[in-house]
C-alpha cells in the first residue's frame, strides 16, 4: 500500500482545461513559450482553419496550442537559416502569398457587390422560367438490345398516331407503359424543372410542349418515351429570392473573375530561328 502511495505521488498533475469563450477576448488562456495566448487570439487562429480542423481544436485546444508553437518555432529556425530565400521555398512561399490574397479579393469583391431588391427582381423576370416545373405523365417502352430497340420504337410510333387519333392517354399508359412506379400513379412523374440534370433534349420536348399536349416516342439509352405536358407550376419571386440571390451573387462574382482573368495580357514570344 504504502509504495503505492508512492507512485501516486509521482504521476503527474494532469493539465487544466482550456474553456473557448469567444465573448471574452482579452483573457489569457495559456502561455505558449513564456508567450500570452488570449482568446482573441485563439479565435483569429480558427478562421484560418478548415471546419474539421476547427473541430479538433475545439475538442484538444491545448494540444493545438502545442502544435502551433511547434510550428511557429520551427519557422523561426528556418527563417533564421535562410530556408525562406532560398528555392523551391521562397517560389513556394510566394505562391501562397498571391493564393491567399487572390482568395481575400474575390471575397472581398462579393461582399462589396450590392445587389438591390430591384436588381434581384429584374433577374427573376429575365430567368422566371427557369422556376418553372413541368407535371407530366408518361409512357415508357424498354429495351435491351437492337430487335427490342425497333419494337418499341415501331410501338411507340403506333402509340402516338393512337394519340393523335384521340386515344387516352392513361388508357395506353396502363396497356403500355415499362415504368411500373408511373403507371401505378396512372403514369404522373416527378415534376421536371429547367435547372434539373436532365438530357438537354427531353428538357427541350417537354418545355416546347403546351398544357395538354404529348410528344411523340422520344429515344433515349434505355428506351423510348412518351410525354404529356399537364400543367407548369411557376415559384414566385418571393418562393425564390434568397436562393436566387446566392445564385446570383455567386455567378457575378464568377464573371468578374473571368473578367479579371481575360485581362491579362499574354504574348507569347517566338524563338529567332
Amino acid at each position: 500500500m504504502f509504495s503505492g502511495l508512492i507512485f501516486a505521488q509521482r504521476l503527474p498533475a494532469p493539465e487544466p482545461k482550456i474553456l473557448i469563450d469567444p465573448d471574452k477576448p482579452t483573457e489569457v488562456i495559456a502561455m505558449v513559450d513564456g508567450k500570452a495566448f488570449t482568446q482573441m487570439d485563439l479565435q483569429l487562429l480558427l478562421v484560418t482553419m478548415s471546419k474539421a480542423q476547427q473541430d479538433s481544436v475545439k475538442s484538444n485546444p491545448v494540444e493545438a496550442l502545442r502544435m502551433y508553437g511547434w510550428l511557429k518555432k520551427m519557422a523561426a529556425m528556418a527563417e533564421k537559416a535562410g530556408l525562406d530565400k532560398e528555392s523551391p521555398y521562397a517560389q513556394r512561399l510566394e505562391m501562397n502569398r498571391l493564393t491567399l490574397l487572390s482568395e481575400a479579393m474575390i471575397q472581398r469583391h462579393e461582399q462589396d457587390d450590392i445587389l438591390p431588391p430591384e436588381t434581384l427582381k429584374g433577374y427573376y423576370e429575365r430567368m422566371k422560367d427557369q422556376f418553372s416545373s413541368a407535371n407530366l405523365k408518361l409512357i415508357y417502352l424498354s429495351f435491351s438490345n437492337e430487335t427490342e430497340e425497333l419494337q418499341a420504337k415501331k410501338k411507340g410510333e403506333e402509340l402516338h398516331a393512337k394519340l393523335k387519333a384521340g386515344a387516352d392517354f392513361v388508357a395506353l399508359v396502363k396497356e403500355h407503359s415499362k415504368d411500373q412506379t408511373s403507371k401505378d400513379k396512372d403514369g404522373d412523374y416527378t415534376p421536371v424543372k429547367r435547372s434539373d440534370d436532365a438530357p438537354e433534349n427531353v428538357k427541350a420536348t417537354i418545355f416546347g410542349l403546351k398544357p395538354g399536349e404529348f410528344s411523340g416516342p422520344l429515344r433515349l439509352p434505355n428506351g423510348y418515351y412518351l410525354f404529356k405536358l399537364i400543367s407548369f407550376t411557376n415559384k414566385s419571386y418571393e418562393e425564390v429570392k434568397d436562393t436566387l440571390y446566392t445564385d446570383v451573387k455567386q455567378q457575378r462574382n464568377r464573371d468578374w473573375m473571368q473578367q479579371m482573368r481575360t485581362s491579362v495580357d499574354v504574348k507569347v514570344v517566338v524563338p529567332a530561328k
